[in-house]
């Protein structure tokens, strides 16, 4: 990426116009576009206020990429507008660039471990509840719930991001460099919304469908299942209920970091419970407000934590300097802002 080009990308990261950059700056919006196509390039004055105008390190715009990202899948409530998908892609590949840095310093790029794709050959949609069994086997996940989910999809090879992005998205599932795939999901949304997006972009990762079967359909059942298995369902729950206590939901929300829609969603799902029952669940959950807020404590937050510990194995060994450090580490790091000196 030459120099002008990640100016542009800064700005666009930032959300702003070349002519509300240009205020910003003093200069005008041809001056920008200038910086930007090449004709120009900033003096070390302009250069500085350039990044703090962009709230980005100087270094930023010296940075090489080499970095191929195929074409994204969103998962999204509504259609993205082409500003919004450009600031996003432009997240993700300065997040991708900065990660990809730390590895190749530390030489601790995690090999790609998916189970085989036959292994997750699916013929009916309630198949997936096989599939995920054998998934989980092979990771050693047995039945019991999942820790921090970011943390088991980078053990096996999966990068996770966390960037800032609007309401309507949730999570991209792409590869970079054609082979190794990546999963961003929005900064914004609470513990449980996230961690059911990533199961759901694992699902897109991992499921080999015959033809005829609803992908998206395929990836939510595959996501419910994966954060808590058939079998832990039936054993919370018991194998056939008249109705749930959303008192129980709260308590298995938190025990599995599912929302406790998805749990009325499982229990219909697997016949626990009728569809005139789970319809009662959702009335009740609606006249409260429910279905956009749950109630009580939030799912806690997870983070990822394989970058954050490569940079600092690469910053404690003397294979960086503090300035490159802070430049690695950029903004999106939320265990690495907290001081421990």
């Amino acid at each position: 990426m030459a120099f002008g080009e990640r100016i542009k990308s800064a700005r666009i990261n930032a959300g702003l116009s070349q002519e509300a950059l240009g205020q910003k700056l003093g200069v005008t919006k041809m001056a920008i576009s200038k910086y930007e196509n090449g004709a120009v390039g900033p003096n070390s004055t302009v250069l500085i206020a350039l990044a703090k105008a962009l709230e980005v390190r100087p270094e930023y715009f010296f940075r090489a990429s080499t970095i191929r990202l195929t074409k994204p899948v969103y998962r999204a409530r509504k259609a993205l507008s082409p500003k919004d998908e450009t600031q996003i892609l432009g997240k993700t590949s300065d997040w991708l660039e900065r990660y990809l840095a730390v590895e190749e310093i530390t030489g601790s790029e995690k090999p790609l471990d998916l189970p085989d794709p036959e292994s997750c050959r699916v013929s009916s949609i309630d198949k997936i509840e096989d599939v995920v069994v054998r998934v989980r086997e092979a990771w050693n996940l047995g039945l019991n719930p999942i820790e921090n989910l970011m943390d088991v999809l980078e053990q096996h090879g999966i990068k996770v991001g966390v960037i800032q992005g609007p309401a309507k998205f949730d999570a991209l599932t792409m590869k970079y460099n054609d082979e190794h795939p990546l999963i961003i999901v929005n900064k914004s949304f609470p513990g449980d919304r996230r961690r059911l997006s990533l199961a759901h972009e694992l699902g897109h990762l991992l499921l080999n469908l015959d033809e005829g079967i609803d992908e998206e359909a395929a990836a939510f059942r595959f996501a419910g299942a994966f954060l808590i298995p058939r079998q832990a369902v039936v054993a919370e729950l018991g194998p056939k209920r008249r109705m749930l206590d959303l008192r129980e939901l709260y308590v298995l929300k938190h025990k599995y970091g599912i929302s406790m829609g998805a749990l009325i969603y499982r229990a219909r799902t697997l016949n626990i419970i009728s569809e005139a029952a789970a319809d009662r669940h959702w009335i009740e959950m609606r006249s409260h407000g429910w279905h956009l807020e749950e109630p009580g404590k939030p799912v806690e937050l997870e983070i990822p934590t394989q970058f954050e510990l490569l940079l600092l194995r690469a910053l404690t060994e003397h294979k960086i300097s503090q300035s490159r450090f802070n430049e690695l580490k950029g903004d999106d790091s939320p265990l690495l802002a907290v001081p421990c000196q």
